[in-house]
């Protein structure tokens, strides 16, 4: 923390929402299981050498690490992850083996909005975006470029119980450093 620097909201995601935000993927990994079936049994039934029942193991692998590796990866994330919001910055740390911390300071950013999706409302939670000029602050998870120069798309503090509150506080920290800069 900087001096002078005071912490005006601090926390961590919901856990259940911010975990299965990955169980997306959990049809395409049993579909690459249930297809490794006829690359191990072919073999097995034709009497093959081992080898060859091998390959079918390698679509079995690939199938559970796509099925599972992301959930399991959020779940070892979630440990780690926190947010905090301070008179003068948007703090957030994650990471499922190292730590990764990310700052921006709040007379940056130039919107703040809430985005609640499919499982976010099955819960009550919600994502916050903090849009700085060219980019949307990274706090967290994936997304997806704009196009040439635009701004990339993740959201900043992700599965909070109130983000409204946490957004309208945010907006009145924001106007703040703003005032005491300018």
């Amino acid at each position: 923390m900087r001096a002078n620097e005071k912490v005006l909201w601090s926390g961590k995601p919901v856990k259940t929402p911010f975990v299965i935000q990955t169980v997306g993927t959990i049809p395409i990994g049993l579909f690459f299981m249930a297809f490794s079936i006829f690359f191990i049994w072919g073999p097995i039934s034709a009497g093959a050498p081992a080898p060859f029942t091998l390959f079918g193991l390698i679509f079995f692998f690939i199938g559970f690490g796509i099925s599972f590796g992301p959930t399991i990866w959020q779940l070892m994330r979630y440990r780690n992850t926190e947010y905090i919001i301070t008179d003068q910055r948007i703090i957030t740390q994650t990471g499922a083996i190292g730590l990764d911390t990310r700052l921006v300071d709040l007379d940056r950013v130039q919107e703040v909005y809430v985005k609640i999706g499919f499982i976010d409302k099955m819960f009550g939670t919600g994502s916050i975006f903090a849009v700085t000029a060219g980019e949307v602050y990274v706090g967290m998870g994936g997304g997806r470029g704009q196009g040439w120069g635009g701004p990339f798309m993740r959201p900043g503090l992700a599965a909070l119980k109130e983000p409204y509150e946490v957004q309208k506080m945010l907006q009145e920290a924001i106007a703040k450093a703003r005032q005491l800069k300018g």
